[in-house]
């Protein structure tokens, strides 16, 4: 009786560490990715609806988006723009079975990049 109480005081803890790890597990693989959505506003019905043009959810100036200033020259928003296309082209995460959520939202980031980069070209005569 002695050695079931001790084997139970062992098992419990982690039995429960492991409740909580498949808990966490399933909400992230369904819900979880559309709680961080809603908490970073990107998604969601009328999202950026009437805006001619958007950048995000919180990124309204295409300098913003790219993480230069207006005062920044040609090359160094040029050399910001090739680093960022590096960092989140999708071809790059497609192939590397990674979440489909993940690269949804680097195909996303991608994209605001991209039109922030065409924005400032137009803005600056850039070819």
């Amino acid at each position: 009786m002695l050695i079931l109480l001790r084997l139970l005081r062992f098992a419990l803890p982690l039995l429960l560490g492991l409740l909580i790890v498949r808990f966490l597990r399933s909400f992230l693989a369904s819900g979880g990715a559309s709680w961080y959505r809603q908490q970073t506003g990107g998604g969601g019905s009328g999202s950026g609806a009437g805006r001619a043009r958007s950048y995000g959810p919180s990124r309204k100036d295409p300098y913003e988006a790219l993480g230069c200033s207006r005062r920044d020259s040609n090359e160094e928003i040029k050399r910001r723009y090739r680093h960022l296309v590096a960092k989140y082209h999708p071809d790059k995460f497609i192939g590397q079975e990674l979440d489909p959520e993940f690269v949804e939202l680097a195909t996303r980031r991608f994209q605001e990049i991209q039109q922030a980069w065409d924005e400032i070209r137009r803005q600056r005569n850039i070819s």
